[in-house]
């Protein structure tokens, strides 16, 4: 049996897609260990398909402690290496390594409006993490990532939930991803007889100046990584920016809409078809930035300016 290290430290939303491939690895028989930063671990609990998890803060791979933790490195067969930064290319230096393609100049590019007209052919991340595994002789274009959760965590979740309710994702990392008008979509799906429950950090609440129905469950800041998949886990549906939150409703088999802003599906994060669908208001200047990072050249977010209505009717069309 070989014996392969699969890293990617971040983000939280990368590390759940780069789940696709470890399936395929299981099923095939090999002996899998998966290297990211804490608390991603949490990612991997009660996974069967992992054999261990290596988890340092990252102050522990940074200077010469990189050199050190590379000592732990040595008996791999092979690496599969799903970030593709300096940090991993030193850490690898050496090892029989494969790296995925990051697509980054032509994802790049495509901010450029003159230059976007001429790059047709689509990106997805997933896809190109499991391009990875050619190497080992599998393929498996259309694997999907997976978190394990058990029915244990779902029952417990449950407990505290209203019967049928939808998520709302309702943070970014950056501003000009997050839409504004989640009490709106709130309203219109309260009345249709959902209950609403929001996810995400503490940080996401506290850049969430509106103001929400006094029915919904608030939860942001209130849970670990892994009891907000099980939270997910037990929903209809997940209504999410293009963040973190959308793809652990991916990972738990859950439909997603997922609404976009600054960025934009060409750079490889929109679900599969069916995992859910995307809401994009495709204007001339979108995407922006890669990450949504700059400010808005308009100064008014245009993009992200959505009818609610329109936000919940193409959300519950996932609802079977």
């Amino acid at each position: 049996m070989k014996r392969i290290l699969v890293i990617r430290f971040s983000s939280l939303g990368d590390v759940i897609l780069s789940t696709s491939i470890l399936k395929p690895m299981y099923e095939a028989g090999y002996d899998v260990d998966f290297l990211t930063f804490k608390p991603f671990d949490q990612i991997f609990t009660n996974d069967y398909r992992i054999n261990k998890v290596l988890s340092p803060e990252k102050k522990d791979l940074k200077g010469l402690s990189i050199l050190k933790f590379r000592e732990n490195l040595k008996n791999y067969d092979l690496i599969i290496d799903l970030h593709k930064n300096l940090r991993s290319l030193v850490l690898t230096y050496s090892s029989k390594t494969v790296r995925y393609k990051k697509n980054s100049l032509k994802r790049r590019l495509y901010v450029y409006p003159v230059i976007k007209r001429f790059l047709k052919d689509s990106f997805n991340v997933v896809k190109a993490y499991n391009n990875t595994l050619e190497v080992l002789g599998i393929r498996c274009p259309d694997c999907k990532p997976q978190i394990i959760i058990t029915e244990e965590e779902k029952a417990k979740a449950k407990k505290d939930l209203p019967d049928k309710f939808i998520v709302l994702g309702t943070g970014a990392r950056y501003k000009n991803k997050i839409y504004k008008k989640y009490d709106k979509v709130s309203k219109i799906l309260l009345k249709k007889g959902y209950d609403v429950v929001l996810v995400g950090s503490t940080e996401d609440k506290k850049r969430d100046r509106t103001i929400y129905p006094e029915k919904v469950l608030d939860l942001r800041g209130k849970l670990s990584i892994r009891e907000s998949l099980s939270v997910i886990s037990n929903a209809v549906l997940t209504i999410s920016n293009d963040s973190a939150v959308a793809h652990m409703s991916r990972a738990v088999g859950v439909p997603v809409s997922m609404i976009y802003g600054a960025t934009h599906p060409y750079f490889g994060f929109a679900p599969f078809s069916d995992e859910g669908v995307y809401i994009l208001k495709n204007i001339s200047c979108q995407p922006c930035d890669l990450h949504g990072k700059k400010e808005c050249k308009k100064g008014n977010t245009e993009c992200l300016d959505i009818p609610p209505e329109l936000i919940v009717e193409k959300s519950l069309s996932t609802v079977k």
